[in-house]
C-alpha cells in the first residue's frame, strides 16, 4: 500500500488542475494532504475530513 499526496502552494488560484498529486511527498509545496491507500477512503471521507481541517484552523493558528 502506499500513501497519496495531493499538495497546493498558498497563494494559487482555486484551479484543481493546480493540485500536484503523487505518491510522495512535496516539500517545496505550502500545504498537504495524505491519504492511506487500500483504507477504503470514498470522495466522501475526505471531504468530511476536510470540514473537520477547516473547522479546526478556523480556532486553532496552524504551527510555524
Amino acid at each position: 500500500m502506499a500513501d497519496h499526496y495531493y499538495a497546493v502552494d498558498i497563494g494559487r488560484s482555486l484551479d484543481p488542475s493546480k493540485v500536484t498529486t503523487g505518491t510522495s511527498t512535496s516539500a517545496a509545496k505550502h500545504v498537504e494532504l495524505r491519504t492511506l491507500d487500500g483504507a477504503g477512503l470514498t470522495r466522501m471521507d475526505v471531504l468530511m475530513a476536510l470540514k473537520q481541517l477547516e473547522a479546526y484552523f478556523q480556532n486553532h493558528a496552524p504551527t510555524p
